[in-house]
């Protein structure tokens, strides 16, 4: 006699982990992307800099090199 395993289902740790995935980033995620947003910022700047260049920062200087407003999703 041939016994079939049944399928594995949802365990207790991956129910707690979308339950937890549901309450959004934890705040030490969030300093640690903000923390590398910062750093890229800051690189791209320099990089600008020393190409005689400066990064766009608002939309109206976007905007006033001819470039469309990106349609809203």
């Amino acid at each position: 006699m041939t016994r079939t395993i049944p399928p594995p289902s949802a365990s207790i740790v991956d129910y707690i982990e979308r339950e937890d995935n549901k309450k959004g980033y934890e705040p030490e995620d969030l300093t640690a992307f903000h923390q590398l947003v910062r750093h890229l910022t800051s690189d791209g700047d320099r990089r600008a800099a020393r190409a005689g260049r400066r990064s766009r920062r608002t939309l109206a200087e976007m905007t006033a090199t001819g470039q469309e407003k990106a349609a809203a999703a």
